[in-house]
């Protein structure tokens, strides 16, 4: 009975940690694709605010991409579409 009791609890055990360890790997994940869309983002941001014309050019690409792939998710979308949208000169109403 002991022997079937601590089998059981192992198990349980083994399944508690099992759970914790993927949704601590599902947090770490979702949180690196922030950070990642976020420094794509900041690096858009500072490309196309430079004084150098070369550079200007090439950030003002990145601005409709990320405005169509809307890659910031969640409450940042809201800074991140703004912010977008007065660089492109674009509104969510425009397609």
């Amino acid at each position: 009975m002991a022997a079937a009791v601590g089998s059981a609890l192992t198990l349980v055990g083994g399944l508690v940690g099992g759970l914790w360890a993927v949704l601590r790997w599902r947090r770490d994940v979702a949180r690196e694709e922030r950070d990642r869309a976020w420094a794509r983002f900041v690096w858009t941001v500072d490309q196309v605010c430079d004084g150098d014309v070369g550079r200007a050019e090439v950030g003002s690409v990145g601005p409709n991409a990320m405005y169509d792939m809307q890659s910031l998710r969640g409450d940042d979308s809201v800074f991140g579409t703004l912010v977008l949208g007065l660089i492109t000169g674009r509104d969510d109403d425009d397609g």
